[in-house]
């Protein structure tokens, strides 16, 4: 039997689908993210500690029915390519991020993208919030990790839970503001005035590497491992824990 040929990586296009269906969706309830934002969350189910289904997790992001089949069955069918490309990344092993192969977040430069529009667009958006580069892939990176916390809380292994803390805290400093004063643009392809902090570019980075630290430790880690509680015996003496009144020795350890 012949392999399945390679899923395709996204297209421009393709992405801008996602963001279309996102929008609609968007229109009938506020609280339907941007793509980014599932760009970050897709990472973290990725890297989660046990393998998140699709039936459990996309009603967490999708709050709202999609408008028929059809559509639904094009954004799952776009977002498993994607899954598949990030799952590819991850497991791959590259010594820099500028390598082909390495992942590399689908994420936008919004107060590029700001500075853009025309003076009275930028007029109506006064008092606005702009994020900055990377601020909102790590917010939905972080909401998945909340969601599913049982699953991304610290293991045991003393040197595990430290990686863990570490690299979690790499990408929650990135939901923050870029504070620093800004002298670079995040693709090179940008024009006018610079919009990212060297500092920021760096975090951005590190917080990629964050990522690929936390897919290579839980997958050597395993699924949790669930603890068990065993009850208490009573004496042989004691009144026996089933209730009939009897002594355990008489009733349920009769036998033992």
């Amino acid at each position: 039997m012949p392999n399945n040929p390679p899923l395709q990586p996204l297209s421009a296009d393709e992405f801008a689908a996602l963001e279309d269906i996102l929008s609609y969706l968007r229109s009938r309830t506020s609280a339907i993210p941007v793509w980014e934002f599932c760009e970050g969350f897709m990472a973290a189910l990725i890297c989660c500690r046990r393998p998140i289904d699709a039936n459990e997790y996309m009603p967490v992001l999708v709050t709202v029915p999609f408008a028929n089949a059809v559509q639904r069955k094009h954004f799952m069918a776009l977002w498993r390519r994607r899954w598949h490309q990030v799952m590819l990344a991850l497991d791959t092993k590259v010594a820099a991020l500028d390598d082909p192969a390495a992942y590399q977040p689908e994420v936008k430069d919004a107060r590029a993208a700001h500075a853009a529009l025309p003076e009275n667009a930028r007029a109506a958006m006064q008092g606005k919030h702009i994020p900055s580069f990377g601020q909102v892939w790590a917010q939905g990176f972080m909401a998945a990790t909340q969601a599913w916390s049982l699953e991304w809380a610290a293991p045991r292994n003393k040197e595990a839970a430290t990686w863990r803390n570490a690299a979690v805290e790499v990408v929650e400093r990135l939901t923050q503001d870029d504070l620093d004063p800004p002298t670079l643009h995040a693709f090179e392809d940008d024009g006018g005035a610079p919009t990212v902090s060297a500092a920021r570019m760096k975090a951005f980075g590190d917080a990629i590497w964050a990522v690929y630290n936390m897919r290579e430790m839980w997958r050597t880690l395993g699924p949790r491992i669930e603890t068990v509680h065993k009850a208490d015996t009573p004496g042989r003496n004691d009144p026996c824990s089933c209730g009939s009144g009897k002594k355990y020795k008489k009733c349920c350890g009769v036998n033992l």
